[in-house]
C-alpha cells in the first residue's frame, strides 16, 4: 500500500496517458465511438484523483477545491487581457515562421470549426479547462508541493516545472511535437493555482488560450 502511495499520481497520470492514447491510436477522429473514448479520458481526469484522495487522503479533500471568489475572477481577468496580445503575435511566429503556413482572414474560415464559434465557449471551459485543470493542478500539482516541502521555497518551483511537463507530454499524443508548446501555457496555469488556492483562475486562463488558438487558427492555411 505504502509503493502505490508513494507512486500514486504517477500510475493515474499513465493511466490519462494510455486513454488518450487508445484514443487517438485506434479509433478515427469526430466517429461516435472516439467521442465516447474521449469522454472516459475526460472523466478520469476527474473520477480517479476523487477516488484517490477520498481513499487515501481524506485530510486533503480541499487539495481538489473549486471555490469561487470575486478575487479570483479579477486576476483571471486581468491576466486574460495581459494575455491576448503575446499569444495572437506568439502563434503567428510559430505558424508562419515554423510550420510554414500562410495567414489569410475571412470570416468564412469560421465554417471551418462545424459548428458555431460561440458554443466552443461551454466546451473550452467545462469539457476540456475544468478537467484538466482539476487534474494537474488540482490534484498532480498539489501532491507535488507535499511530497516537494522538503525543498523549501523552491517547492512551488519544481512542483509547478513538473506538472506542466507533466501537461505538456499529455497532449503529444493527439497532437504531435508542436503540442509540447503547451508546457509554457502550463507555467502560468501552475502560478495561478499556486499564487490562488482555487481552480478557478487557471480554468479561465487555460479556456482563454484555448479560445485564442481556436479563433486564430482557423486563418492559417
Amino acid at each position: 500500500m505504502s509503493k502505490f502511495i508513494a507512486s500514486e499520481p504517477y500510475i493515474l497520470y499513465v493511466i490519462v496517458i494510455l486513454l488518450t492514447c487508445l484514443d487517438v491510436a485506434l479509433f478515427p477522429m469526430g466517429s461516435p465511438i472516439s467521442d465516447m473514448a474521449w469522454m472516459m479520458a475526460v472523466s478520469a481526469l476527474i473520477v480517479l484523483p476523487v477516488l484517490v484522495v477520498r481513499r487515501f487522503h481524506p485530510q486533503d479533500g480541499g487539495m481538489l477545491s473549486l471555490d469561487f471568489g470575486r478575487s479570483d475572477l479579477g486576476i483571471a481577468l486581468l491576466i486574460l487581457i495581459v494575455l491576448a496580445i503575446p499569444i495572437a503575435v506568439g502563434n503567428h511566429i510559430v505558424r508562419t515562421s515554423i510550420q510554414g503556413f500562410a495567414f489569410s482572414f475571412e470570416w468564412s474560415n469560421y465554417d471551418r470549426l462545424g459548428q458555431p464559434l460561440w458554443m466552443e465557449i461551454p466546451i473550452q471551459i467545462f469539457c476540456i479547462a475544468l478537467p484538466e485543470e482539476f487534474f494537474y493542478r488540482g490534484y498532480l500539482q498539489k501532491t507535488f508541493l507535499k511530497r516537494f516541502e522538503k525543498w523549501g521555497r523552491m517547492a512551488p518551483v519544481y512542483a509547478i516545472l513538473m506538472t506542466s511537463a507533466l501537461f505538456a507530454f499529455s497532449h503529444f499524443p493527439a497532437g504531435g511535437s508542436a503540442r509540447l508548446l503547451t508546457f509554457f501555457p502550463g507555467l502560468l496555469f501552475g502560478f495561478l493555482g499556486w499564487k490562488t488556492q482555487k481552480l478557478i483562475a487557471p480554468i479561465l486562463c487555460h479556456a482563454f488560450c484555448n479560445l485564442c488558438m481556436i479563433v486564430l487558427n482557423v486563418h492559417y492555411l
